[in-house]
């Protein structure tokens, strides 16, 4: 029997009010494993919110909150994530913020 890869545990929310899109996260590594996070990803509507030129892989917990305005906040947008570890884990998901409504929000959580 393999070995397991050490799950990053995750929890992502993106809110929509009219424009404006509130990106929040916050991820992890269990305390005293040797997993690191070596990539994570957030894009909503094709814009990339985490600076990959201050990304640094390696870290156990990586946190923090951005915002991006919408181009058009009367049509659907995807958010998407990946999040990968030094152990070879990987997850990644979408979903939709819904253009038909003013305020609308995401949530992906693994923990």
């Amino acid at each position: 029997m393999g070995t397991m890869a050490t799950p990053i545990r995750y929890q992502i929310r993106c809110e929509k009010d009219g424009a404006s899109v509130k990106a929040t996260y916050d991820l992890q590594v269990p305390v005293g494993g040797l997993a690191l996070i070596a990539s994570f990803t957030l894009a909503v509507d094709g814009k990339e919110l985490i600076d990959q030129t201050h990304w640094i892989p390696g870290q156990i917990r990586y946190n923090g909150t951005q915002f991006t305005e919408l181009d058009r906040p009367d049509k659907d947008v995807t958010v998407a994530f990946s999040i990968s570890s030094n152990e070879g884990w990987n997850a990644a998901d979408s979903d939709i913020l819904r253009g038909d409504k003013r305020f609308d929000d995401v949530s992906f959580r693994n923990s």
